[in-house]
């Protein structure tokens, strides 16, 4: 038994933006932090589901009058805990200014997630002060008696996070001429590159300058979520 299915245009459309919808999310979110103002309207939330006991949820824009411009903002805000993956894609406004929020687990856990990282931050970090030059300097605390080797790289990358990247970009290969058009070709030849040299692990500088080159390829593209995503991606990988 064979099965058939056919995509008329609108079809393929739609499939076709929500992959991109989903290579931005994951190229963007990175570390990230939700915006302060995101912030605010997830706590605002939760707080209703501690008190009604359940996960999804109805406010009127009254709801959040703690933040600025809220009525100008939802958007932004419902967009951006979209992207981080707090609520999930079914949440709206109405015209008639009432909101449905449905939570995710990371949207439950944020708050919690986020004290945990900034604790093991705090207790893992060093802050050290210098006034002036300092050029391949060494500094160690918390040892007795220890030894220490110091390897000094001047143009170092997370092999591991670009070859993550690469192969998230690559998912979409099959969209890179309506997005490129005739640069296409030499977008795919970028992302080979980079991948075979974090394989290899080796010439940074190179991976480096492979990068920029599809950055600036990715600027030029206007109105693509592909070309966005992938230049945010990049600008992740220097953080």
């Amino acid at each position: 038994m064979s099965v058939s299915i056919k995509f008329n245009k609108q079809g393929i459309e739609k499939i076709r933006k929500q992959m991109e919808k989903e290579l931005n999310r994951q190229v963007q979110i990175g570390a990230s932090d939700l915006r302060k103002d995101s912030e605010k309207f997830l706590e605002i939330v939760l707080k209703k589901r501690e008190e009604i006991r359940k996960d999804a949820l109805s406010f009127g824009l009254e709801d959040f009058r703690e933040i600025p411009n809220i009525q100008m903002n939802i958007g932004t805000i419902l967009d951006d805990l979209k992207i981080h993956g707090c609520i999930g894609d079914n949440s709206l406004k109405f015209v008639t200014g009432e909101i449905d929020i449905y939570l995710t687990m990371e949207g439950i856990e944020y708050f919690n997630d986020k004290e945990g990282i900034e604790q093991v931050e705090q207790m893992n970090g060093n802050i050290n002060y210098f006034y002036g030059t300092v050029n391949n300097m060494q500094m160690q605390q918390g040892t007795v008696n220890s030894t220490q080797t110091q390897t000094i790289t001047t143009e170092s990358v997370d092999f591991d996070k670009v070859a993550e990247f690469v192969e998230k970009v690559k998912k979409y290969d099959s969209l890179l001429e309506d997005e490129y058009g005739e640069q296409a070709k030499e977008v795919r030849e970028n992302l080979d590159e980079i991948l075979s040299l974090v394989q290899k692990k080796e010439n940074s500088r190179r991976i480096k300058s492979l990068l920029m080159e599809l950055k600036n390829l990715s600027v030029g593209v206007g109105g693509s979520l592909i070309a966005t995503g992938i230049v945010e991606g990049i600008k992740l990988l220097f953080m």
